[in-house]
Order: C-alpha cells, then sequence, then structure tokens
C-alpha cells in the first residue's frame, strides 16, 4: 500500500538494520483496549489540495493538541511548487473530525487507510510531527511494501 520502509536500530556504535522482514500486523500489543479487535474508523476531516495525480501526494499529519491548519502555509507551497495533491488531515478527536473514545495509535492508523484509498491516494508519502509521525511510522510498519 505504501512505500517500503525499514526499521532501524541503534546499538552503540551507530545505525544497522534490526530485521530484513516486517509484520503486517500491529508492532506492540494493541492500546485500544479491544482485546486484538481491528479498531473502528471514524470519517476524519481533511483538506485536499489539487495536484497531479501521476506523483505520490504529500500527507501531513499533525501533532498532539494540533489540527489540519497548522500546514496551511506549507501544503499550499508545496502544492504550487511541486505540483503534487497535498493533504491535510484532523486527527480523530481533533479540529473537525469525529471524537471517540479509541485514541490508540491503531484506531488513527486505521482511520488513515480507510481515508487515503477513497480519496485515491495510494501510494502517498506520510509526514507526521510528534503524534502524527508516530502513527505515520505505524501505518508504513502496518501497510509497508519491499520495492518492485
Amino acid at each position: 500500500m505504501l512505500c517500503w520502509a525499514r526499521a532501524w536500530g541503534l546499538p552503540r556504535r551507530g545505525l544497522r538494520p534490526c530485521s530484513p522482514s516486517f509484520s503486517t500486523g500491529p508492532v506492540a500489543p494493541s492500546s485500544s483496549g479491544r482485546g486484538g479487535a481491528e479498531p473502528r474508523s471514524v470519517p476524519l476531516s481533511y483538506k485536499l489540495l489539487d495536484g497531479e495525480a501521476a506523483r505520490p501526494a504529500l500527507v501531513f499529519l499533525h501533532g498532539l493538541f494540533g489540527c489540519k491548519t497548522n500546514f496551511n502555509s506549507i501544503a499550499k507551497a508545496l502544492a504550487q511548487q511541486t505540483g503534487r495533491r497535498v493533504l491535510t488531515v484532523d486527527a480523530r478527536n481533533h479540529g473537525d473530525s469525529p471524537h471517540s473514545p479509541d485514541v490508540s495509535y491503531e484506531a488513527m492508523s486505521q482511520d488513515l487507510q480507510d481515508l487515503l484509498p477513497q480519496l485515491d491516494l495510494v501510494p502517498c508519502v506520510l509526514i507526521g510531527h510528534s503524534m502524527g509521525g508516530k502513527t505515520a511510522m505505524l501505518l508504513a510498519l502496518q501497510r509497508s511494501q519491499p520495492p518492485p
């Protein structure tokens, strides 16, 4: 689904690959308290700036207490300068997106896994700050593919 990502460990003497294989399931036990059941997604609020469909879209994910408008200036500039589609998203329980008692990273990842194909934005480039970065990493690990 998304471009290939590689996990890296930080040993005492620099970077090295942790493992050549990837899991398609959650990386850690679920923090949602649902006993391994797939989280229910919520319909996220977003703003999509138009661009070339042939190039992967840029998807911005905000941090805790943030919202999609945090990236308005950079999203507009990147859409104009690169010609790519740029998506800014309100995570669940943030901005204009619905609220839910499940605030786990698994649930936030599932929200994006449902939204991105609906908008025909797969594959894409995920760019996240803080909470958004952790959501992006989990999504990349859950849906990583080796390069062609």
